[in-house]
């Protein structure tokens, strides 16, 4: 059934062959691509011709007939009826001018009876004695009964270029030219198969073929199968259109052929100049051979119009070709300055790759797709150098930088290198920067031993006592004395401490390790310049695998300085490029020290979020030692929360030992003692915050915003009754802290409150309840506003202790929170303790706020802040040098703009829109 679009040339062939019945020849050349359908026009004409009562000679040439004489002329002639002369005289071998003449005298005679339709098909491909029989056909053909009606692939006829000149003089000749069919061509031939389906689908099968009958049909074929048609992303190559593509390309020639595979090879790298260069020819032949892959429907420029066309020719290639091929193509690029990527995924596909530039090529790559968090390139190219490199020192290299591609997704994936690397180390094939990393990767793991013997080679190679460290062994010894502090070696601690502005190491990461040391060792070097170190190395550290630690120690250093939304504005914008780059260890390292600050915050929901995220990325067994941090804080965030089955699940996680020995441990150890001290378990609690401080001692880390061990102590002591001593831990930690406005100093004032007598309470408490709020501590916040309320009504200020009470109250409310009762934690007999409750969410600050708290002005937020304290309006003008008629002013203009009536009706966060970026 002949398509709607062939309809035009049916009609007009038809119109020729009624001229030629009247005694007018004519002679047709139909031309067009490989598989464009000459053949089934051909066929569906002679039907005709013959159904109107014509004759016909037809003929398809091949490749074999070329070298066939008379191969094209024995086809036509058999098809004569009970006509054997011209046979006999090709068999008898006379020669090819007496066999033309019988030929085209016999053709003349025949057309004498009826019209005579004469067909060859690939004409292109016929032999030349036909060729010549053909010609003195055509030249005496004018005033017969014949219709010559030839087809030829286009651009193949330069093999009969003098036929060609002859054959367009002839006054009767005439081209049809058949181009690929259109969208709506192709919907038809769909619809002639798949019935209603085709609609949805002749896009898409036209973007695949061009319109290529041959490949239109095979893919019906395999639609058949599958039910889906191939996208553009490729997806599974059926067999008839693998088998269609090849033999639009066979039939297309040889060079069609031989471009396509080098058009596979080469890919998305490909152009005709690069083709060619790959196979060795003329650009320009090349290019003619494009043309002509594009007419076919295969190619689209220079590229292949769909995957699976690729992949069909790619497949039918040797895998010693392809060996070849791609070595040859990675080549080129490498000389002709190509991306450093595409020459590794040609040395890739060619399997197997020996010499050394090809190494190094595949290290490049590697190093850029890290660069481009493509860890999967990178691990292609890594594995396939390793596997043919044999140099001890390089093997060593590559095998690192193996570990570092496979850290960023797995860190437990990486433990198999450490050994080879070890023995690696121990043959010197590794520098000093290789070795620290591979130092911090066994301490990572818990595999303290073998990290010893690098820490001892490290430390002699120290210099001499007038010469400044590398940054490589500056960095190495900070990062030991603020991570595993246990293992720095003895005499190296001190030069640590003694650190300032003035010796700050070169490198952003030995910078970072250096004040986080400085920090955690409380040197004398300050917190102001540590802060404004951190800073600078958050604003010019771009994130990547090389500044990851420099980072993460920067955040420390602003969390361990209270710094803490400072903090958490630095690391909520690395957490979202981390996210968006989609690296699982900086995503997992990022959220939990994220997750800290959501701690320190009292954002108790955020915090759960951020330390179960974190573990999760990595796991228990890839956070290694250091998933102290993460249980640490779901443990504090469960107590806290009063889920202590969720607390005994934690628990109930294996850690390594070694976590003990690494300051990760300290986070757990803090957190496992808030869950004995909230259940009772004192004693327990109290083993666990002195343990902290003695490792804290004798690891000189003795800060405590890291964990304040003796004012833990000091809370359990009170619940022994132990008031004496719980005061002596109390005043030291005080001392210990410095600033008198950091949230340390204001939790240290709440647990001293509780050892002293009720005046003195009081004053500790409203210090502290101040230093809170202003820092935004919102569970510490509940806890000493709850205290304040009980020493007030221990004085018998009942009207300030329920004001303050309710406030609390509606503070833990709006955070989720429940009443407890716990003996005597700050001496009395039933004293009011917050847990919040299971599943209770901490609003953001502000989230939950009277809208009204925002209009405002400072001045009458300070003030409505105090009131809401149960300040009386003498102690509020005292406490900010202002007039008592002010504070009466100032108060009945905040009534009015919150619409409230008493001070115990003004907003639960009214304090955090005051001076919450204080600390």
């Amino acid at each position: 059934m002949a398509l709607v679009e062939r309809e035009r040339e049916l009609q007009l062939l038809d119109g020729l062959l009624r001229a030629t019945a009247q005694g007018q020849g004519k002679i047709v050349l139909v031309s067009g691509a490989v598989a464009s359908g000459k053949t089934e026009l051909l066929r569906s004409f002679a039907d005709q011709c013959v159904g109107d009562g014509g004759l016909l000679l037809s003929a398809t040439a091949t490749t074999a007939d070329s070298s066939a004489p008379f191969g094209v002329l024995r086809q036509l002639l058999d098809c004569m009826p009970l006509s054997a002369g011209p046979v006999e005289e090709l068999n008898a071998s006379g020669g090819a001018s007496e066999t033309s003449r019988a030929v085209a005298a016999t053709l003349l005679d025949l057309s004498e009876k009826a019209p005579l339709l004469v067909v060859v098909d690939d004409v292109h491909q016929a032999d030349e004695p036909s060729m010549d029989c053909l010609l003195r056909l055509v030249n005496r053909l004018r005033s017969s009964r014949i219709m010559l009606v030839l087809a030829e692939s286009s651009g193949d006829w330069s093999v009969h270029p003098a036929f060609r000149i002859e054959l367009v003089r002839q006054a009767q000749f005439r081209r049809v030219r058949l181009a690929p069919l259109t969208v709506k061509g192709v919907s038809e031939m769909l619809s002639q198969h798949l019935g209603q389906a085709a609609g949805s689908l002749a896009q898409e099968a036209h973007r695949t073929t061009g319109g290529n009958q041959l490949l239109v049909r095979a893919l019906i074929e395999d639609y058949a199968d599958s039910m889906e048609l191939p996208d553009r992303t490729g997806g599974a190559i059926g067999e008839s259109f693998r088998q269609a593509v090849l033999t639009c390309l066979r039939r297309s020639g040889p060079d069609a052929l031989e471009v396509a595979r080098g058009m596979a090879v080469v890919d998305a790298t490909g152009s005709a100049d690069r083709v060619a260069e790959l196979l060795g020819r003329d650009p320009e032949a090349v290019g003619r051979v494009l043309q002509t892959l594009q007419t076919v429907g295969i190619a689209e420029g220079s590229r292949f119009r769909h995957p699976l066309t690729r992949a069909a020719v790619y497949d039918d290639m040797t895998p010693q070709e392809l060996t070849e091929q791609h070595t040859r193509a990675a080549q080129l690029l490498c000389n002709g300055a190509g991306g450093v990527t595409d020459v590794a995924d040609h040395l890739v596909a060619a399997k197997h790759v020996s010499a050394d530039w090809a190494i190094a090529e595949l290290r490049r790559a590697a190093e850029k797709s890290l660069a481009d968090d493509d860890e999967e390139a990178a691990l292609r190219y890594i594995e396939l150098a390793l596997s043919v490199c044999t140099g001890a020192r390089q093997r060593a290299s590559l095998r690192m930088l193996l570990v570092r591609a496979t850290w960023r997704s797995s860190p437990e994936a990486a433990v198999r290198h450490l050994t080879p690397l070890l023995q690696a180390q121990r043959e010197g094939h590794l520098d000093a920067e290789q070795a620290a990393l591979l130092l911090r990767t066994l301490m990572w793991h818990g595999r303290t031993r073998d990290a010893t013997e690098i820490i001892d080679q490290l430390s002699r190679t120290s210099p001499a006592a007038n010469e400044q460290p590398s940054a490589v062994l500056s960095s190495t010894r900070n990062w030991l004395r603020h991570a595993y502090p246990k293992f720095l070696p003895r005499g190296q601690d001190d030069a640590i401490h003694s650190s300032d502005s003035a010796t700050t190491p070169p490198g952003q990461q030995a910078q970072a390790a250096a004040v986080l040391s400085s920090v955690l060792g409380r040197a004398a070097s300050g917190d102001e310049w540590c802060i404004r170190v951190a800073e600078q190395i958050l604003q010019s550290a771009r994130l990547s695998d090389s500044t990851i630690e420099a980072v993460t120690a920067a955040l420390e250093t602003l969390i361990y300085t209270e710094q803490v939304p400072l903090a958490a504005r630095w690391c909520d914008a690395l957490l979202a490029e981390a996210e968006a780059r989609d690296v699982a260890w900086w995503q997992a390292v990022l959220s939990v020290l994220r997750a800290e600050i959501a701690l320190r915050e009292g954002e108790l929901v955020q915090a759960e979020r951020h330390a179960v995220r974190a573990l999760t990325l990595l796991g228990v067994e890839g956070w290694g030692v250091a998933v102290g941090a993460p249980l640490g804080t779901l443990l504090h965030v469960a107590t806290a929360m009063g889920d202590f089955e969720n607390v005994r699940k934690y628990l109930k996680e294996p850690v390594p030992a070694a976590m003990f020995q690494a300051r990760f441990g300290l986070t757990y150890l803090r957190a496992r003692g808030r869950y004995y001290l909230a259940t009772d378990q004192l004693q327990a609690a109290l083993a666990d915050f002195r343990y902290c401080g003695e490792l804290m001692t004798a690891w000189q880390l003795d800060a405590p915003s890291l964990v304040p061990w003796r004012s833990d102590s000091a809370e359990a002591l009170l619940r022994l009754g132990d008031h004496e001593q719980a005061q002596r831990l109390a005043r030291e930690q005080i001392a210990q802290v410095g600033s008198r406005t950091s949230r340390t100093y204001g939790a240290s004032l709440r647990v001293l409150a509780g050892t002293a007598g009720h005046r003195v309470r009081l004053r500790l408490l409203k210090e502290s309840v101040e230093i809170l709020q202003a820092c935004g501590d919102r569970l510490t916040l509940t806890h000493a506003l709850f205290d304040l309320s009980r020493a007030h009504q221990a004085l018998g200020e009942f009207g300030k202790a329920r004001m303050i009470a309710r406030r609390a109250g509606r503070l833990a409310k709006e955070g989720g929170a429940q009443r407890a009762q716990n003996p005597a934690l700050v001496g009395q007999e039933e004293p009011m303790v917050l847990l919040p409750a299971e599943g209770g969410t901490w609003s953001q600050p502000g989230a939950d706020a009277a809208p009204g708290a925002d209009i405002l002005t400072l001045s009458e937020r300070r003030i409505a802040a105090l009131a809401s304290l149960g300040y009386t309006n003498r102690e509020i003008s005292g406490k900010l040098h202002i007039t008592v008629s002010t504070v009466e002013q100032h108060l009945t203009k905040v009534f009015r703009k919150l619409q409230v009536k008493r001070r115990t009706d003004l907003p639960a966060e009214l304090e955090f829109h005051v001076t919450r970026s204080a600390c």
